[in-house]
């Protein structure tokens, strides 16, 4: 194996006369660091120069005939630095591994997505031993569900001689998060920033007019507030004036275009809002662009067509896209869009050619799209569960596309004011500390698999204490254990004043304690038991005697009565107790209860901490050895190795592995065609859209043998799940509809313009589940071939007919 190759000069000066720009100062010491042989993290705004460091690297591992990974979270990122390497290295340099795309795997730059680094760490580690450097983007995505614990396992278990280079955006934690990294991986040093290379000035839109957010000294600006508040005392004035918007987009465009701040960013968190103020924008006839402009959008937009390689993928942008507002200078951008139409937008907005971009929220994660000014239309948006605010992270994270280096003096950032927001909130969350990354980390059956492939059954649970989730549960029980302290002590305090000239003593309190919280037991059961002999409530009015009121009402019977009877007894007596007691007939009795309900509470505080600390110390190993026994009762693990499904399981990720390896095992895919094949195995792969929301249609299933195996996969995922249940261990998803019909028509090559859609679903959801199945489609492939498996024919054809242009380019 290689080993760490020795830095004998630095190759700064050199790298540093190939840019176009001097070396900022914290990317001048993130370079001095990787010299000295020391791993980095470096935090710092987004489009601040970060990725010079990583350039460094990359010069610096070419200099040394050693080779370097590129790892991004998102694939649509992985695909932009590729495209971005090749032009400045050379194609021959540059090499992509992806889950749909293997190109030039052992060129000298390798991209790669972080969840295929963390395959090939598991699968063949010997394939890293010429790696010197790995290039961690887009670090603070460890705070991000599910993806977070893939960057755990890979600083957890890459070999040892690989130096890791981590890029973050700024992280009020950045010195937990490098702490954790250096005992697992030796030294690593931490470069921090907070300095924008384009300065940033926040406004507030008040009645489509923007009013700075801070005045000059960085003080909140005394005149923006006085006009937000005059807005807010309107409001609850007047009833319906919370209900009307404060500003109009066409107005709030129309003032960034006098005030020169195009071209914006228009962040509106949900796909109809950025449809639907697209389509304002038509009606009003907006036109942002000059004749020499629309020129150029015409021969860029004409130019990238012609490089489409399938006919109905040009046929369907011709049909979705509105290319007269491309060349007004007007577009959308979010998850939903036809892949070519999101990097056609995302090319011309970085030439400056589209002014006004309409995006959700997924813009700002991770796309290199920098603009002169950022609106954010909305400060609350959903989470899935209910609307909230922006936390400052989310605003954080919003903004820094505003500025572009090299071009502005100044980036704009524009809160839209709403009336049901109060300033107060706007002014703190502006001003808060930036995002604190929390570990997402959760271990699942591939992970648990995989390592104890490799390892023994305890080292396996050991590297579970090694997890940045363990290091954070550690910090913050240690921290608990820190207020412990305080509260024994004021515990201790208490019980040593204790004092009463009549004798009275704390265990007089608790024995009087210990008897009423039997009798409040027995209160709660006896109203549980009459409830049950009566369900319509107690009878009502005498049964015998004379008068109103008179005679005894009717009694339960049977078992419940004679339960009662005895509760009842038992409760008499201990009232004669409590009655007996000394305390009671003190007259201080009433301090001495106030006291002790203080000692009581500190007392459950130290049982609950001391709990709660003691549960810190092996949480992910507990769970470790659940989804261990859910792989041993399933048939995947004996004697704590993987049977031939199990390592079958092992290859092959995602969160309804048991669920595909169990029908592979149980030979439910064979008879299937590969067009059949592609339409059982989406279930698993794809994720409905809006599943809560509204009626949906019922399943219809192209042929019966999709039917048939569909049912049976389901009835699969049911055992399973069960099993999860009784072991409070829920890890599966459950199974995708939307898509058989969608995946089947795909397979069997129908046009993608010709394609009906799933309902709530548009073009880039369908796409965006047909990349998975594809992605498990060579997993599967791959897999099979391996263990000489009998489905790995069908697979293979299945694999080949998804291959489209649109799947292998984006």
């Amino acid at each position: 194996m290689a080993r760490a190759v020795a830095r004998k000069h630095s190759y700064k000066e050199e790298f540093a006369s190939s840019l176009p720009w001097p070396l900022d100062a914290f990317q001048d010491e993130a370079i001095d660091k990787l010299d000295s042989g020391a791993g980095v993290l470096v935090c710092a705004p987004t489009s601040s120069g970060k990725t010079v460091v990583a350039e460094y690297a990359i010069f610096r591992a070419l200099a040394e005939g050693v080779q370097v990974i590129y790892t991004t979270p998102l694939k649509a990122l992985s695909n932009q630095k590729f495209r971005d390497f090749q032009k400045a290295l050379g194609v021959e340099t540059v090499g992509l591994v992806t889950g749909e795309n293997t190109i030039n795997e052992l060129a000298p730059v390798v991209v790669m997505t972080t969840e295929i680094l963390r395959n090939v760490i598991y699968e063949d580690a010997q394939r890293l031993r010429n790696v010197s450097y790995v290039i961690l983007d887009e670090v603070h995505y460890i705070d991000d569900f599910p993806r977070g614990s893939v960057w755990e396992e890979i600083v957890i278990q890459a070999p040892a001689h690989i130096k890791l280079v981590g890029l973050s955006a700024t992280i009020g934690n950045y010195h937990e998060l490098a702490e954790w990294m250096s005992q697992n991986r030796g030294r690593i040093d931490t470069v921090y920033t907070d300095k924008r290379p384009v300065e940033l000035r926040l406004w507030l839109s008040i009645q489509n007019h923007l009013f700075p957010l801070f005045g000059p000294d960085g003080g909140i600006d005394q005149r923006t507030w006085a006009k937000a508040s005059e807005e807010e005392e309107a409001a609850y004035r007047v009833h319906r004036f919370r209900a009307l918007p404060s500003n109009d987009l066409l107005h709030v465009i129309g003032e960034l275009q006098k005030q020169r701040m195009l071209p914006a960013i228009y962040f509106i968190f949900s796909r109809r809002g950025c449809r639907e103020a697209l389509q304002r924008c038509a009606y009003h006839t907006l036109d942002l662009t000059s004749d020499a402009e629309k020129q150029t959008i015409d021969a860029l937009a004409a130019e990238r067509v012609r490089g489409l390689k399938d006919p109905d993928e040009m046929a369907l942008y011709n049909r979705m896209v509105d290319g007269g507002m491309l060349r007004r200078g007007l577009a959308v951008h979010h998850a939903g869009l036809l892949p070519f139409h999101k990097e056609l937008v995302e090319e011309l907005f970085t030439l400056g050619l589209i002014k006004v971009v309409f995006a959700t929220e997924t813009l700002s994660l991770g796309i290199n799209m920098p603009a002169r000014a950022v609106v954010v239309s909305s400060f609350t948006k959903f989470d899935g569960v209910n609307f909230s605010n922006l936390t400052t992270g989310e605003l954080t994270q919003l903004m820094g596309r505003a500025g572009r280096r090299g071009i502005d003096v100044l980036g704009h950032g524009i809160i839209s004011k709403e009336s049901d927001v109060e300033i107060g909130t706007i002014y703190e969350v502006a001003m808060g500390e930036g995002l604190v990354i929390e570990s997402k980390f959760l271990p699942n059956y591939n992970m648990v698999l995989n390592l104890l492939r490799i390892h023994p059954a305890d080292e396996a649970e050991k590297l579970m204490q090694r997890s940045f989730g363990q290091y954070q549960k550690l910090l913050a029980a240690s921290q608990t254990q820190e207020r412990l302290v305080n509260v024994r002590e004021r515990l201790d305090d208490l019980e040593k004043v204790w004092e009463c000239e009549n004798g009275c003593r704390i265990r007089d309190l608790a024995e009087y304690y210990k008897l009423e919280d039997r009798r409040r037991v027995i209160r709660v059961e006896l109203r549980r038991l009459r409830r049950e002999a009566f369900p319509q409530g107690p009878p009502k009015g005498r049964t015998q005697g004379r008068g109103r009121g008179r005679g005894r009402r009717p009694q339960p019977i049977g078992a419940v009565g004679r339960e009662i009877n005895r509760l009842d007894e038992e409760g008499r007596t201990l009232l004669e107790k409590q009655r007996r007691l000394k305390v009671v007939r003190c007259p201080h009795f009433g301090d001495h209860v106030a006291t002790y309900g203080e000692i009581r509470h500190l007392q459950d505080e130290v049982e609950r901490g001391e709990k709660e600390v003691s549960g810190q110390f092996d949480e992910y190993a507990r769970k470790f050895r659940r989804l261990r026994q859910v792989l041993v009762e399933t048939g995947f693990l004996k004697d704590d190795q993987p049977t031939e499904r199990g390592l079958l399981a092992s290859r092959v990720y995602g969160e309804n592995t048991l669920v595909v390896t169990e029908a592979v095992g149980l030979g439910l895919f064979e008879g299937l065609t590969p067009e059949e094949l592609c339409a059982v195995l989406v279930m698993l792969t794809a994720e409905d859209r809006m599943r809560d929301r509204g009626p949906r249609p019922p399943r219809r299933f192209p042929t019966p043998g999709i039917a048939q195996v569909g049912r049976l996969v389901r009835s699969l995922y049911f055992r399973f799940s069960d099993l999860e249940k009784d072991l409070d261990e829920p890890n599966l998803r459950p199974p995708s509809h939307d898509y058989i019909d969608f995946a089947y028509r795909w397979a069997s090559g129908e046009g993608l313009d010709t394609i009906p859609l799933p309902p709530n679903a548009d073009i880039g959801d369908a796409i965006k589940a047909m990349k998975g199945l594809y992605s498990l489609l060579r997993q599967l492939e791959w897999a099979l071939k391996e263990q000489r498996w009998p489905l790995a024919d069908t697979v293979r054809q299945a694999t080949a007919r998804m291959e489209r242009d649109v799947i292998k380019r984006t």
